[in-house]
């Protein structure tokens, strides 16, 4: 009797060695096909769509703030501040997910004749909507009161207003636990001795103070300290919901920043510290603040009554998400850090812009939002059009990796922007003011975008739109032909696989 095996088919060995290396192949092509979205593109990956309706020539709308019904998910809601031809609060509505948009009023306090200024705006749980804004009165437009009022119509009637808190309440933010309905407003606390000077503050320790309403807004508690009492120079809250309930805000140290401060000629030589004040007891009391970052390198000159936000996050998880601009690397870039257990630790910064450090290309007011499924998106402006520095684009980053990275780009405003156009900043800055913040939201198959714009305005006008631009995402990371390639890989190793067990089998005993 023969004993000998025999020897396998060569043929079982070469075709498992050429599926195997298709299966290679087409993997890799699908990480490339994943990979090519992060490349900046000249063409806008969404429509812009015109929001404020006013259509003047003249008006400077800047600073949105965009808020979205979740009892009506199609409602949004946008409102911004408006520095000419004089200081204003405006509202605007869509029904239709950011394809329309109508214009709608702000109601002011009965009998006042104040000036709105600096809204921002959130929906509860049940659709109810909350505009906070501040009003101006004296020769120099300092807030006189911080008030809220309400709307069950999504934007287009409000009841009276509530009031918040009293005079000299600056750079107000707002934000809800939509589990409980609790408001949250922060704001940075001056005085009338404080503000005795023009664009500046004649005294430091200032701090900002957070307080909470459980009444819908018609009463609040006492402001509790959110910054911490050892540091003198402090501003932008930026403040976010945890799961649990507990406000946390975001805000920058700027160290002994006199320049911008007390509104003096020259540069800051030192740096800025963003630091996160945390509640546990859904906003009684802030625990001492934990530095997210101590080496921001200021990217230019800021109006200390309205610096720029940082972007602040948290996402159904828990994950905490900041972002700010940053001249470390030799010019504004967009930073991003972020925090799996609180706040207490922060991941290494993250570039969110993938250009080459050093490229002279200026990147300023990033916005953040997390997906219901864990991207994080970060929108900013961007000068990679125009090296002059006189324009900026609107781009939009993301990251499906929890913030270790950022490959996705997508340019989303149609038109350049030039930053020349509108009211004059700080004195020392040769750039307009464009605002302190633009706005974005995450949803699961798409992000919206708002952003100050002057493609209708000139040097001469200084006329600043807000648009809008939906951009759409597949349900992942991979684009749909990225998907289906790396599927059909996934099925060829399946099939190699098998027909290299199968070949073993036949070799054994």
């Amino acid at each position: 009797m023969n004993l000998s095996r025999s020897a396998p088919p060569r043929y079982s060995i070469r075709l498992v060695s050429a599926i195997a290396t298709v299966a290679l192949v087409l993997a890799a092509t699908a990480g490339l096909a994943g990979a090519a979205a992060g490349v900046p593109s000249t063409s806008p990956a969404a429509d812009n769509v015109l929001v404020n309706q006013d259509n003047s020539v003249i008006t400077a709308h800047n600073s949105p703030s965009l808020a979205e019904n979740p009892a009506k998910p199609n409602d949004l809601v946008v409102v911004d501040r408006v520095d000419r031809p004089d200081y204003n609060a405006t509202i605007h509505i869509s029904n239709d997910d950011g394809k329309t948009w109508q214009d709608s009023t702000i109601v002011l306090p009965a009998g006042s004749t104040s000036k709105l200024f600096a809204p921002t705006a959130v929906f509860d749980a049940q659709g109810i909507l909350y505009v906070l804004f501040v009003t101006l009165s004296g020769p120099g437009n300092s807030p006189d009161s911080a008030w809220i009022e309400r709307s069950t119509d999504g934007g287009i009637s409000f009841d009276q207003p509530s009031h918040v808190t009293g005079a000299n309440a600056f750079q107000t933010t707002l934000a809800i636990d939509r589990k409980t309905g609790r408001l949250y407003a922060a704001w940075l606390q001056s005085n009338a001795t404080a503000t005795h000077c023009n664009l500046c503050f004649t005294e430091t320790g200032l701090p900002i103070v957070l307080s909470y309403s459980d009444d819908q807004g018609r009463s609040w508690s006492q402001p509790a300290q959110v910054s911490d009492a050892g540091r003198a120079m402090v501003g932008a809250p930026a403040v976010a919901v945890d799961p649990h309930g507990n406000p946390e805000v975001l805000y920058y140290d700027y160290g002994s920043d006199t320049e911008d401060w007390d509104n003096l000629a020259g540069t800051y030589g030192g740096k800025f510290t963003l630091v996160l004040a945390r509640s546990t007891d859904r906003g009684s009391t802030f625990l001492p603040g934990v530095v997210v970052d101590a080496d921001i390198v200021p990217p230019g000159r800021f109006l200390v009554y309205l610096p720029d936000s940082p972007g602040f996050a948290i996402g159904a998880d828990g994950r905490l998400v900041a972002s700010w601009a940053d001249g470390r690397y030799g010019e504004a870039d967009v930073l991003a850090r972020t925090s799996n257990d609180g706040g207490a630790q922060w991941s290494a910064p993250v570039k969110v812009n993938g250009d080459p450090n050093g490229d002279g290309v200026n990147k300023s007011r990033p916005a953040v939002s997390a997906a219901p499924d864990g991207r994080i998106d970060i929108l900013y402006y961007d000068g990679i059009f125009d090296h002059r520095g006189t324009t900026a684009d609107v781009f939009l980053s993301t990251s499906t990796n929890g913030g270790r990275s950022y490959s996705t780009l997508k340019r989303v405003s149609s038109e350049s922007s030039a930053l020349s156009i509108g009211p004059q900043g700080s004195p020392y800055d040769p750039n307009a003011d464009f605002g302190t913040r633009i706005a974005v939201l995450s949803e699961a198959h798409q992000t919206i975008a708002v952003w100050t714009d002057t493609r209708s305005g000139s040097p001469d006008t200084g006329r600043q739109d807000i648009y809008s631009g939906v951009v759409g995402f597949p349900a992942s990371g991979l684009s749909t032909l990225a998907k289906a390639v790396a599927v059909l890989g996934i099925l060829l190793g399946i099939i190699g696989v098998a027909l290299f067990l199968l070949s073993r089998r036949r070799r054994s005993p």
